[in-house]
């Protein structure tokens, strides 16, 4: 393997991507870093840890800033050829070097939906009600022909109705340990690497460049006045206007726990425990100490 390195792309349009469709069967205006990233990600999550493929592209992809590890790595075109006879090589070994995406994070801007509720179970970002068990439905046409279970959005509770018609980001939330329920964070997600290069501190890297990032750009995600207006913000005072004060979030996977607390995260008790696509999953959080930046405007 040769020396590594990172791409970073920022938020982008995504308009037209297929998400029932792997990364190399979009159309050609989806930038290359983010069909790499996608590589790394349905590597691991579709094919090893058995997400179904239009569950992973979602909403957030368009608006968040995405990192991806490339590594050179020398492939064989044509193998080498020897003599049956005497043993002598008659065709040389024909290779060749290309960047192979190895790793991706992305990072979520505020704002977010609400914390998921302890022991839920969500589907394609959906939290299946009680009556929805793998494998048994009732007849309400919540599963398909094929067997597979169709998530049924829960009805709004008054509080998510009233975050959503509150002022970005969404209002209060429910306040856990390390959140209050209003300050705006980032959130760190989908990071990934594929299995043959773990153990070579690829995540660490690809946070370390992620997390120096947010430190040099501070006011990236705080949102214009100019772009959105005040009524937009549903702000009254420019005081009001969320801003972001270094509060990272992630939803970690609870076999990777360990590896975010190494990195200075720690395990937010107060949100408890939950089922993304049916892998356990627990809130941490992470402060990092920003620099006072002039607001976007």
């Amino acid at each position: 393997m040769g020396t590594p390195f990172i791409s970073h792309l920022e938020p982008t349009r995504l308009d037209g991507y297929d998400r029932t469709r792997p990364h190399d069967q979009q159309p050609g205006h989806v930038p290359k870093t983010f069909s790499d990233a996608m590589e790394v990600r349905e590597a691991v999550f579709v094919r090893e840890q058995g997400v179904p493929l239009a569950n992973e592209h979602d909403p957030d992809d368009a608006r968040s800033c995405h990192w991806v590890m490339y590594a050179s790595v020398n492939f064989t075109t044509e193998p080498e050829e020897r003599d049956p006879h005497s043993g002598e090589v008659t065709k040389p070994r024909k290779s060749e070097t290309r960047s192979l995406p190895i790793g991706t994070l992305r990072i979520v801007p505020f704002p977010h939906p609400p914390h998921p509720q302890p022991g839920g179970r969500y589907v394609n970002n959906v939290l299946l009600l009680d009556d929805e068990s793998d494998g048994e439905k009732k007849g309400d046409g919540t599963t398909t022909s094929s067997g597979t279970a169709r998530p049924r959005a829960r009805t709004l509770t008054s509080v998510d109705e009233e975050r959503q018609a509150s002022a970005l980001p969404f209002g209060a939330d429910r306040p856990t340990t390390y959140h209050d329920g209003k300050e705006p964070y980032v959130k760190l997600g989908r990071m990934a690497v594929i299995p043959e290069f773990r153990g070579h501190h690829i995540a660490g890297q690809l946070w370390r460049a992620a997390k120096k990032w947010l430190e040099d750009n501070p006011t990236f995600f705080n949102p214009s006045v100019t772009e959105l207006g005040m009524d937009q913000l549903k702000v009254g005072v420019a005081g009001d206007i969320p801003k972001w004060n270094g509060l990272v979030c992630c939803h970690a996977q609870e076999s990777v726990i360990k590896l975010y607390e190494r990195w200075g995260f720690k395990v937010d008790e107060g949100m408890g425990k939950w089922y993304e696509e049916g892998i356990p999953h627990v809130g941490m959080f992470l402060r990092l100490h920003i620099k006072e930046g002039n607001p976007r405007v």
